[in-house]
């Protein structure tokens, strides 16, 4: 069997096997079929631009049949307590597939590679974040002259070996598996890259000096201080591609074929024809498909992103308005309160006035009780002096008959 059936046969097990990738793995957005991502380069990290910025790494993306470096930047989170968990190429099938970094509240698996300035290959050593405000890790960035109000020192211990590997798996790539907790983390929801960050990639797309086939690896750009600043003196050039050895992996694929072989393949592909075109066609339309449904992932993301925040705005009004519920009722509370206290306030002095009316009577009627007494005892006292005084005048008539 001709070696040209057999690459179909390949490309075309390949793109059915991609469908079913592993449990861990995020979603794939692109692929190289026949070598792997050149070695990461050299460079500095260029200063933070304020307070509150991330760091993400530079790293290789794929479009057009070749590599291009998308730079290391700093960029502000979509919100607060999000980490970055870079992208990653890895060898999957037959196929170098590329998993596309997200944020989320914790640094997922993104293959083991080595980017530096934190990203050691497992978890994040530049910062945390703490009561809404990142705290920086002053032994890994780079600060410049900028003032950073949240600071630590701490010495981070690499225990895994310095390379510029730049992929997991396959022929010289990382050899290393995400933990059970990093695929727990793999399984939570994530938030998508800015738009900024969206843009970065593009503008580093967009310049043809990216690219490894016209840089061998060093890029002129590898690292910006600013998301799409790839001028300006916010823009680092790479000092070394590393000692990886990438003739190989861009001259063979993981067949173990060398370059003549590829040179004589693609000398019957080209004389193929139709069946030439056939293959490429496929190709394209399995990296079109692959690239709508990474912008389809994106709006989905976008729109629940866009949900949570009407459910966060929504949760908000109706917590102001059950604040502003309980404070009318408060208010109605004490004003009921304070009707009741006045109307037993009233009750009371309707009562003392009561009783003070009923003391006035009682005193008027003691009085009078009183004043018919002695009315009373003056007549009694008249009449006896009228009987007296009958008694008297009797008595002298008496005398006189006699």
């Amino acid at each position: 069997m001709s070696s040209f059936p057999m690459r179909l046969i390949r490309i075309a097990l390949a793109l059915c096997l991609m469908a079913s990738a592993s449990a861990w793995s995020q979603t794939y957005v692109n692929l190289s079929i026949t070598s792997a991502p050149p070695p990461l380069p050299v460079y500095v990290q260029p200063p933070i631009p304020d307070n509150g910025y991330i760091w993400q790494p530079g790293y290789w993306a794929y479009e057009d049949g070749d590599y291009y470096w998308v730079p290391g930047t700093w960029v502000l989170p979509p919100s607060v307590g999000l980490f970055w968990t870079p992208g990653y190429w890895s060898w999957r099938n037959g196929l170098y597939v590329f998993y596309p970094g997200y944020w989320g509240p914790q640094v997922g698996f993104y293959g083991g590679i080595n980017y530096g300035y934190g990203y050691t290959g497992s978890g994040y050593h530049g910062g945390y974040w703490r009561h809404n405000v990142f705290y920086y890790n002053r032994s890994i960035n780079n600060f410049g002259n900028r003032r950073i109000t949240h600071v630590y020192n701490k010495t981070v211990i690499n225990k895994v070996t310095v390379n510029r590997i730049s992929y997991n798996g396959g022929r010289g790539g990382i050899a290393r598996r995400p933990s059970e907790r990093e695929r727990n983390y793999a399984r939570q929801k994530h938030v998508a890259p800015t738009q900024a960050q969206l843009q970065h990639a593009r503008e580093a797309y967009g310049n043809h000096e990216q690219r490894a086939s016209f840089n061998r690896g060093k890029p002129p750009i590898a690292a910006t201080d600013r998301p799409g600043q790839l001028r300006g003196n916010g823009a680092v050039s790479s000092r070394d591609a590393g000692r990886q050895d990438r003739s190989r992996d861009e001259m063979r694929s993981n067949d173990g074929r060398r370059p003549e072989s590829r040179a004589s393949d693609s000398h019957r592909l080209s004389s193929t024809g139709s069946q030439t075109g056939f293959a490429r066609d496929n190709t394209q339309r399995q990296i079109d498909r692959t690239q709508q449904q990474q912008r389809e992932q994106l709006q989905r993301q976008q729109r629940e992103q866009q949900w949570q925040q009407q459910q966060q705005r929504d949760q908000q009004v109706r917590s102001a308005q059950q604040r502003q519920g309980q404070e009318q009722r408060e208010r109605q509370m004490r004003q009921n309160q304070q009707l009741q206290h006045q109307r037993e306030q009233n009750v009371q002095r309707e009562r003392q006035q009561e009783q003070m009316r009923r003391s006035q009577q009682q005193v008027q009627q003691r009085e009078q009780q009183q004043v018919r007494q002695m009315q009373q005892q003056r007549m009694e006292q008249s009449r006896q002096q009228g009987q007296h005084r009958g008694q008297q005048g009797g008595g002298r008539d008496d005398r006189r008959r006699e």
